[in-house]
C-alpha cells in the first residue's frame, strides 16, 4: 500500500530507519526496536515493517540474529562528493538579492552520545565521547522551509542558550558567547529527499526534494570548531553562483 505521495509504506518506513543509522540514533551493533514497538511508532502493520527490515537487510544495513533480533551493521554510506562555490545557507529574494528575514524554533539543545560517525570524526572526539547538538527550524510567515542541526564539542558551547538563537545567526552567537572565533568553513552539498521524519519537521509529504548541505566550521589555526547538517526544502530554495571563466 502507499499514501497520496505514491511511495510504498514499507519503503518510506525502510528509508526513515537508515536515516536514523546514519545520524546516529541507531548505532552499528544495537538492536533495533521490536516489530510491535515499529508498528506503533510508524502507524503501520506488521507486514510492512517486515518488508521494511527485509530491505535494509538486503542493502546490508541490518542483519538479522535469531533469538536477538535485528541489529544494525552499517552506520554510513560513502558518497561521492562534489565542490561548489559560494554558500549554501540563506533564503534570498530572487529579485533584490537581499535575504529575506524568517523566523527560528529551537527544538533542542542537549548532550548526546548519539550523532553521525563522521562529526565525531571531523571534530576529533572520540566515539563514546558526548557531542554538544542543537536543532533548528528556520520558517518563513510560519512555514516550516529549512531544518538545521549543529555540532561541536561540548566544552565549547555549552554557554549557548535557546533564547540566544531566535535574531541571530548561529556563527554570530558562537563566536559571541564562546569566545571562540571561526575563521573559514566549507560546505558540501547534494540532493536527497524527505524521509517520515523530516517530512514532518518540514510538513511536506515524503519523497519531496531536499538540498542537504553539511557546513565545517575551523578555527584560524585550522582546527575543526563545529559541524552543522542542513535540509532545504526544494520547493523553497534555489542555489546559485558567478564564476569567472578563464
Amino acid at each position: 500500500m502507499a499514501d497520496e505521495t505514491g511511495f510504498p509504506y514499507y519503503l518510506q518506513v525502510a528509508q526513515t530507519i537508515h536515516r536514523r543509522v546514519t545520524e546516529g540514533q541507531y548505532q552499528p551493533g544495537d538492536t533495533l526496536p521490536i516489530a510491535r514497538k515499529l508498528e506503533e511508532d510508524f502507524g503501520v502493520s506488521d507486514i510492512t515493517i517486515r518488508k521494511a527490515l527485509n530491505l535494509l537487510v538486503q542493502k546490508g544495513i541490518v542483519i538479522r540474529k535469531r533469538g536477538i533480533g535485528t541489529s544494525v551493521t552499517q552506520a554510513e554510506e560513502d558518497r561521492a562528493t562534489f565542490d561548489i562555490t559560494g554558500d549554501f545557507s540563506d533564503l534570498t529574494d530572487v529579485a533584490t538579492g537581499k535575504p529575506i528575514p524568517y523566523e527560528v524554533e529551537v527544538l533542542d539543545i542537549c548532550l548526546t552520545p548519539f550523532c553521525p560517525k563522521s562529526v565525531k570524526e571531523i571534530l576529533f572526539l572520540d566515539p563514546d565521547h558526548d557531542v554538544w547538538r542543537m536543532r533548528r527550524i528556520r520558517k518563513k510567515n510560519g512555514e516550516p522551509i529549512s531544518y538545521f542541526i549543529n555540532f561541536g564539542p561540548p566544552e565549547v558551547f555549552r554557554a549557548i542558550k535557546k533564547e540566544f538563537l531566535y535574531n541571530q545567526p548561529f556563527v554570530e552567537i558562537a563566536q559571541k558567547k564562546c569566545g571562540i572565533r571561526f575563521d573559514r568553513f566549507e560546505q558540501l552539498v547534494e540532493a536527497t529527499s524527505a524521509d517520515i521524519d523530516l517530512a514532518s519537521l518540514l510538513e511536506i509529504s515524503f519523497g519531496e526534494p531536499l538540498f542537504f548541505a553539511v557546513n565545517i566550521y575551523y578555527s584560524a589555526k585550522d582546527d575543526p570548531l563545529a559541524v552543522t547538517h542542513m535540509y532545504f526544502r526544494g520547493d523553497r530554495y534555489r542555489f546559485g553562483t558567478s564564476m569567472k571563466l578563464p
